[in-house]
């Protein structure tokens, strides 16, 4: 039992020592230009540019609020991923990320990874998200890795 619990404790011991990297956010976004083709129908292929301002609240309580740009773009047909895009928040980081409808919900389920800009606190780190985004908004999940 004891050999069982020093596991434990070793298992989660990183996690706890982490949990400031841990964090949840809300995004707002508005859209500044695109382009498309062809200009009307259903059925595009194009970009967007859109200004965003997100909203972080970090494991142990902090918050702070990003704002940048990010572009998004639909992949060709048959592509892994429906649409995907780059983010920046100038003074903190740079997104990568791809989405995929959600049939279940009304919306996408993205995946990015992060890259922390040279002149922020995340200098040097990377890390994860995972969010739902819709008409109401983005919602999700992230950690920066060590």
């Amino acid at each position: 039992m004891k050999i069982l619990a020093a596991a434990l404790l070793l298992v989660c011991a990183p996690v706890a020592a982490q949990a400031a990297d841990n964090f949840t956010f809300t995004t707002t976004g508005k859209t500044i230009d695109g382009v498309r083709v062809p200009a009307q129908g259903v059925s595009f292929q194009g970009a967007q540019i859109t200004s965003f301002s997100t909203d972080v609240i970090y494991g142990d309580g902090h918050k702070e609020t990003v704002g940048g740009k990010c572009s998004v773009w639909k992949n060709p047909p048959g592509a892994q991923f429906d649409q995907s895009g780059v983010c920046t928040s100038p003074g903190a980081y740079t997104m990568q990320y791809s989405c995929q409808p959600d049939q279940a919900k009304d919306g996408l389920e993205c995946w990015g990874y992060l890259i922390g800009a040279a002149e922020s606190r995340y200098k040097g780190r990377t890390g994860l998200v995972t969010y739902h985004s819709s008409a109401k908004g983005i919602a999700g999940v992230g950690r920066w890795n060590d």
